[in-house]
């Protein structure tokens, strides 16, 4: 048909366009125009992954899977040191987060 980007790099022009979008309605109370430009965003993150034959359902279910087990070491790293992870800040998580990453 031809209505593509021709290579990646204008289509990760339009992620940074959409996302200004989102960044312009975010903090209104039109909750329809919010969705509607998450969405936007989504759907121009997803064709980037088009593009470069990425599994976008694969990519994300990846990135899920790395979340929780660095949440989980911010868990047992916690209770290794006897805190209390509702008590914690979030710079002390941040910190454990990055810790996680080196694992």
């Amino acid at each position: 048909m031809g209505f593509d980007w021709p290579d990646v790099a204008p289509a990760m022009d339009k992620v940074i366009e959409e996302l200004q979008e989102v960044k312009d309605v975010y903090k209104s109370n039109k909750r329809a125009k919010i969705e509607e430009e998450v969405g936007d965003l989504i759907f121009a993150t997803v064709n980037i992954a088009r593009i470069l034959d990425i599994d976008p359902e694969f990519a994300v279910n990846y990135t899920i899977d790395k979340f929780i087990k660095r949440f989980q070491y911010i868990e047992e790293t916690a209770i290794r040191k006897g805190l209390n992870i509702k008590n914690m800040t979030l710079d002390e998580m941040d910190q454990l987060w990055n810790e996680a990453k080196n694992v």
